[in-house]
């Protein structure tokens, strides 16, 4: 059963009332990460992760199981989010007139 957001409490500020159930947030990840697959970028895996990051709302928590996808997906992506900055930083350091 999904969890209702109460109109008397605040959602969190990681919840998108755009994509209300962990159901529909997932989808929404898969997606994206279909298209990442399909030509990755660093635009897509951030998008990915913040996604994910999203998942990790008290509204998306149906079960244990979510919030340990939610979990490993967060970190998953920011491995994935941070590799690219890794590329970045060693693209500027081998490359002197980029300095």
């Amino acid at each position: 059963m999904q969890k209702q957001v109460s109109a008397l409490k605040a959602p969190s500020e990681l919840f998108d009332p755009e994509l209300p159930t962990s159901r529909e947030l997932m989808a929404a990840i898969c997606c994206v990460a279909t298209q990442y697959a399909l030509k990755p970028s660093h635009e897509l895996a951030v998008l990915a992760s913040e996604l994910a990051h999203k998942l990790t709302a008290p509204e998306y928590a149906d079960t244990k199981l979510i919030e340990d996808i939610a979990e490993r997906l967060v970190k998953q992506w920011q491995v994935i989010v941070s590799e690219y900055g890794a590329e970045d930083n060693w693209l500027m350091a081998t490359h002197n007139t980029l300095q």
